[in-house]
């Protein structure tokens, strides 16, 4: 699990910091000021999707666990991944607040080198939650094309 988080943290800040010099290279602000008023409630909001799918998913393995009699262990590994999605996704809502504070903060703002080391990590933390997002749809395919 941890492996899993390393990997996914730094595939989301190595994007985030190329989708930032790529803003800067080509001049825009459209994302910063996109993220600056959207990135928490986008996380919760895919949070709430992922819980609900989540609910939906487990209700399935629930359904053809009892319908099999025995067989609820092959899908633990499946409940912890997704105990670790909706912690990751706290974890991430939390990150954006404190990003977010810090980019918007006279101090870093004065700093050029400093604030885009904090745009980076603003667009990395918005990257991470959509590989949570896509983690969850490739869970659900993996129940729908469960054949038990």
């Amino acid at each position: 699990m941890i492996s899993h988080v390393l990997r996914n943290s730094l595939i989301s800040i190595g994007c985030g910091f190329l989708v930032e010099y790529a803003g800067i290279f080509l001049g825009e602000d459209f994302l910063h000021d996109f993220l600056k008023h959207n990135l928490v409630t986008i996380l919760i909001a895919l949070m709430a999707i992922n819980a609900t799918t989540m609910g939906v998913v487990l209700t399935k393995v629930r359904d053809m666990v009892d319908k099999k009699g025995a067989g609820g262990e092959c899908f633990k590994e499946t409940r912890q991944q997704m105990l670790l999605a909706m912690k990751e996704q706290v974890c991430l809502i939390i990150l954006a607040i404190f990003f977010l504070i810090l980019q918007s903060s006279s101090f870093v703002s004065k700093q050029n080198d400093l604030l885009v080391v904090i745009n980076s990590f603003v667009l990395a933390v918005f990257v991470y939650g959509l590989m949570v997002l896509y983690d969850t749809a490739k869970g659900v395919l993996i129940i729908v094309d469960f054949e038990g």
